[in-house]
């Protein structure tokens, strides 16, 4: 396994510090500090800040009624128990997991329910080579894709943001290459073409606060059966 070349970018991590990332965003980002020690240090360094500066506000005293539903609120956590690596995926001495060709994410295992990437129901699209399966994060768009090996995506910029976290295979594009483990952190000024590695199936979780903007008339045709 290669050692993770891109990241996500640190406005990206403050931002999902802060609790700020769509959820859809924040699924993505959760994904890759399974595998990122390094980003796992921004992170933690994201939320001491943030720790920090509550420390200074100054304090304002709950209502009787706010009161009662946060103590309500932290009860029904501790009955329902608590997991060793919850959503954030970076409490000290959860360590990160190396990316794993055949196992999913456990953040991911959550919604899908199985532990293999190809006994998913993936669903066919109009684009040749290209399967997804939409994740309902209620929160921005999230999916699985899988490009089979040597396929091209269509054309496209964005609208808005996209994070890209690769899963298992590789892909190539105007900005690099990308393995597992890698995450591409996209804006609205960029235009990419990712094309799978030629000897197996790119499988990555691309999360999206806006729909994608494909290039061409037949790309832009598609596009509202494609969903993206």
């Amino acid at each position: 396994m290669s050692r993770i070349e891109h990241h996500p970018n640190e406005e990206t991590l403050l931002s999902y510090a802060a609790g700020a990332l769509p959820a859809g965003l924040a699924l993505v980002v959760g994904c890759h500090l399974q595998y990122c020690p390094e980003c796992r240090v921004s992170v933690n360094a994201g939320e001491a800040l943030g720790a920090d500066l509550m420390v200074t506000l100054a304090p304002k005293a709950l209502s009787a009624r706010a009161r009662a539903s946060v103590l309500e609120q932290l009860d029904n956590n501790i009955s329902e128990g608590m997991i060793a690596c919850p959503v954030a995926v970076q409490q000290q001495g959860c360590e990160p997991d190396a990316p794993n060709p055949e196992a999913i994410p456990r953040l991911l295992h959550r919604f899908l329910q199985q532990d293999s990437f190809d006994a998913l129901p993936w669903k066919k699209t109009i684009a040749p080579g290209l399967k997804q399966i939409v994740l309902n994060c209620g929160e921005g768009d999230v999916r699985l894709l899988r490009i089979a090996a040597g396929k091209r995506m269509p054309v496209h910029s964005h609208h808005g943001s996209e994070l890209t976290l690769i899963l298992r295979g590789g892909y190539s594009d105007n900005l690099g290459k990308f393995n597992a483990g890698d995450v591409a952190d996209l804006d609205a000024s960029v235009e990419h073409q990712p094309v799978a590695d030629s000897d197996e199936d790119c499988i990555c979780l691309a999360g999206m606060d806006a729909p994608l903007a494909f290039r061409g008339w037949l790309a832009r045709l598609i596009q509202p059966l494609v969903g993206m």
